[in-house]
């Protein structure tokens, strides 16, 4: 199976919790003879290599900026993931990423969010 994991800074983990996990399954489901690629944000990924720890990185470019960030990389990396690379899955993490998983279901293709906890609620927001 080909999965895309979506909506996160990226690997190697170097700032919380949705990196961490990502870091500690997208190996182990290559482990378990899976293609998985993770989308990470070219401002964040300070990994050369196209690959880690058998995982597939893609960097793609974002605007460096608190309020679009994460948004701004996952609309773009869902649409990439929809369009040129044939995934079987998405996992998508991120509540605040939600909207965004209509490109792959129009591509036919199943999205599992995994919600970490409700943004509104979080410190950064104020």
């Amino acid at each position: 199976m080909r999965i895309a994991i979506i909506g996160l800074r990226g690997i190697p983990a170097n700032y919380g919790g949705f990196e961490t996990f990502a870091e500690e399954l997208a190996p182990r489901l290559v482990d378990r003879g899976h293609q998985v690629a993770v989308y990470g944000r070219s401002n964040h990924i300070r990994y050369a290599a196209p690959f880690y720890k058998g995982v597939a990185i893609k960097k793609l470019p974002t605007i460096a900026q608190k309020y679009f960030d994460t948004l701004v990389h996952t609309a773009l990396s869902s649409v990439h993931c929809s369009v040129t690379h044939g995934y079987d899955a998405v996992l998508m993490v991120n509540a605040a990423n939600a909207a965004f998983a209509l490109f792959p279901r129009l591509a036919g293709i199943p999205v599992a969010l995994n919600v970490d906890g409700i943004e509104r609620l979080r410190r950064k927001w104020g």
